[in-house]
Protein backbone atom coordinates (compact mmCIF):
# COMPACT_ATOMS: atom_id res chain seq x y z
CA UNK A 1 0.00 0.00 0.00
CA UNK A 2 1.05 3.68 -0.98
CA UNK A 3 1.67 6.14 2.25
CA UNK A 4 -1.22 8.36 2.58
CA UNK A 5 -0.53 12.30 1.97
CA UNK A 6 -1.60 14.09 5.41
CA UNK A 7 -2.83 12.84 8.66
CA UNK A 8 -4.88 14.19 11.03
CA UNK A 9 -5.77 13.33 15.03
CA UNK A 10 -9.18 14.12 16.60
CA UNK A 11 -9.54 13.18 20.17
CA UNK A 12 -13.19 13.33 20.93
CA UNK A 13 -15.69 14.15 18.03
CA UNK A 14 -16.34 17.81 18.80
CA UNK A 15 -13.87 18.28 15.99
CA UNK A 16 -15.07 16.37 13.45
CA UNK A 17 -17.11 18.85 10.73
CA UNK A 18 -14.23 21.10 10.55
CA UNK A 19 -11.89 18.42 9.70
CA UNK A 20 -13.66 17.40 6.70
CA UNK A 21 -14.39 20.75 5.44
CA UNK A 22 -10.57 20.74 5.58
CA UNK A 23 -10.08 17.46 3.23
CA UNK A 24 -12.79 18.06 1.11
CA UNK A 25 -11.35 21.65 0.88
CA UNK A 26 -7.93 20.70 0.13
CA UNK A 27 -8.50 18.06 -2.33
CA UNK A 28 -10.96 20.12 -4.10
CA UNK A 29 -13.49 17.39 -3.92
CA UNK A 30 -16.83 19.50 -3.26
CA UNK A 31 -18.99 17.49 -6.04
CA UNK A 32 -18.46 14.70 -3.39
CA UNK A 33 -19.40 16.47 -0.27
CA UNK A 34 -22.37 14.86 1.00
CA UNK A 35 -20.89 11.17 0.52
CA UNK A 36 -17.43 11.97 2.18
CA UNK A 37 -19.06 13.94 5.06
CA UNK A 38 -21.42 10.96 5.93
CA UNK A 39 -18.40 8.44 5.44
CA UNK A 40 -16.29 9.81 7.49
CA UNK A 41 -18.81 11.18 10.18
CA UNK A 42 -19.36 7.56 10.94
CA UNK A 43 -16.13 6.31 10.44
CA UNK A 44 -14.69 8.71 13.07
CA UNK A 45 -18.14 8.15 15.25
CA UNK A 46 -17.68 4.53 15.13
CA UNK A 47 -14.01 4.68 15.73
CA UNK A 48 -14.48 7.14 18.78
CA UNK A 49 -17.78 5.31 20.18
CA UNK A 50 -16.78 1.70 19.38
CA UNK A 51 -12.70 1.29 19.46
CA UNK A 52 -12.17 3.99 21.92
CA UNK A 53 -14.70 3.53 24.27
CA UNK A 54 -15.87 6.78 24.23
CA UNK A 55 -12.50 7.94 25.67
CA UNK A 56 -11.81 11.61 24.46
CA UNK A 57 -8.12 11.78 26.13
CA UNK A 58 -7.63 8.73 23.14
CA UNK A 59 -7.27 9.71 19.87
CA UNK A 60 -8.80 8.80 16.36
CA UNK A 61 -6.03 9.19 13.18
CA UNK A 62 -7.72 10.00 9.89
CA UNK A 63 -4.98 9.35 6.84
CA UNK A 64 -5.98 10.39 3.35
CA UNK A 65 -5.13 10.79 0.08
CA UNK A 66 -5.70 11.30 -3.60
CA UNK A 67 -4.30 10.05 -6.12
CA UNK A 68 -5.70 10.29 -9.43
CA UNK A 69 -9.63 9.77 -8.95
CA UNK A 70 -8.81 7.81 -6.16
CA UNK A 71 -9.74 9.00 -2.83
CA UNK A 72 -7.70 6.48 -0.20
CA UNK A 73 -8.60 6.80 3.61
CA UNK A 74 -7.82 5.53 7.22
CA UNK A 75 -9.79 5.56 9.91
CA UNK A 76 -7.44 4.12 13.02
CA UNK A 77 -8.22 3.99 16.56
CA UNK A 78 -6.60 3.16 19.79
CA UNK A 79 -8.97 -0.02 20.14
CA UNK A 80 -7.94 -4.04 20.43
CA UNK A 81 -7.73 -5.62 17.17
CA UNK A 82 -11.31 -6.55 15.91
CA UNK A 83 -13.32 -7.80 12.87
CA UNK A 84 -15.96 -6.08 11.12
CA UNK A 85 -18.59 -7.05 8.84
CA UNK A 86 -19.42 -4.27 6.88
CA UNK A 87 -23.14 -5.49 5.62
CA UNK A 88 -24.52 -5.62 2.47
CA UNK A 89 -27.52 -4.96 3.32
CA UNK A 90 -30.13 -3.71 6.40
CA UNK A 91 -33.97 -5.12 7.40
CA UNK A 92 -36.31 -2.88 7.01
CA UNK A 93 -37.33 -3.00 10.51
CA UNK A 94 -33.84 -1.26 11.43
CA UNK A 95 -33.85 1.77 8.84
CA UNK A 96 -35.00 4.14 11.87
CA UNK A 97 -32.99 2.37 14.50
CA UNK A 98 -30.53 4.83 15.78
CA UNK A 99 -27.78 2.63 15.74
CA UNK A 100 -26.06 0.22 13.54
CA UNK A 101 -26.51 1.61 9.88
CA UNK A 102 -23.08 3.55 10.02
CA UNK A 103 -20.61 1.01 8.43
CA UNK A 104 -23.95 -0.23 5.98
CA UNK A 105 -24.32 3.52 4.69
CA UNK A 106 -19.92 3.96 4.77
CA UNK A 107 -20.41 0.35 2.21
CA UNK A 108 -22.68 1.79 0.46
CA UNK A 109 -21.04 5.23 -0.26
CA UNK A 110 -17.32 3.98 -0.79
CA UNK A 111 -16.13 1.37 -3.59
CA UNK A 112 -14.22 -0.36 -0.91
CA UNK A 113 -14.17 -0.79 3.11
CA UNK A 114 -12.11 -3.32 4.92
CA UNK A 115 -11.23 -3.35 8.74
CA UNK A 116 -7.96 -4.35 9.79
CA UNK A 117 -6.75 -4.90 13.16
CA UNK A 118 -7.98 -1.39 14.42
CA UNK A 119 -7.75 0.58 11.44
CA UNK A 120 -10.56 1.36 8.62
CA UNK A 121 -9.57 1.24 4.97
CA UNK A 122 -11.76 2.90 2.91
CA UNK A 123 -10.90 4.00 -0.61
CA UNK A 124 -13.59 5.98 -2.95
CA UNK A 125 -13.27 6.86 -6.96
CA UNK A 126 -13.93 10.17 -7.23
CA UNK A 127 -13.46 13.29 -10.12
CA UNK A 128 -11.49 16.03 -8.99
CA UNK A 129 -12.54 19.56 -9.45
CA UNK A 130 -10.88 21.96 -12.05
CA UNK A 131 -10.16 25.45 -10.66
CA UNK A 132 -9.61 27.64 -13.27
Amino acid sequence: MRTLHKEVKLYGTAHIQGMIDGIIAELALHEHDFDLRLILVEAVTNAHTHGNEGDSAKPVLVRYGLEGGRLELQVEDCGQSRELVIPGEIADDELLNERGRGLFLIGCLADRVEMIRNIMYISKNVSVSQTV
